[in-house]
């Protein structure tokens, strides 16, 4: 499948068929990492990870958590 490069602004931009996108659910603001890899490039979507505070609470533990740390005394007009 071609796709066209063009300028936007000092950098250049690959422009995505419409079929490739919906086959891929990439939409304007998705996440791609660039691979060179001997034969070229490699475009793969990010899969857009949603973290839910509960499911992060689960793996923390007595044996893993750190104490408090103690950080300079105020550095504006924080009350102390």
């Amino acid at each position: 499948m071609k796709a066209k490069v063009a300028r936007w602004g000092n950098s250049l931009a690959l422009r995505l068929p419409k079929q490739l996108t919906n086959s891929y659910h990439i939409s304007e603001g998705s996440d791609v990492e660039i691979v060179e890899e001997a034969q070229g490039l490699l475009v793969k979507p990010l899969s857009g990870r949603h973290f839910h505070l509960e499911d992060l609470l689960k793996g923390v533990s007595k044996k893993n958590i750190h104490t408090e740390i103690e950080t300079e005394g105020p550095q504006g007009r924080e009350i102390w």
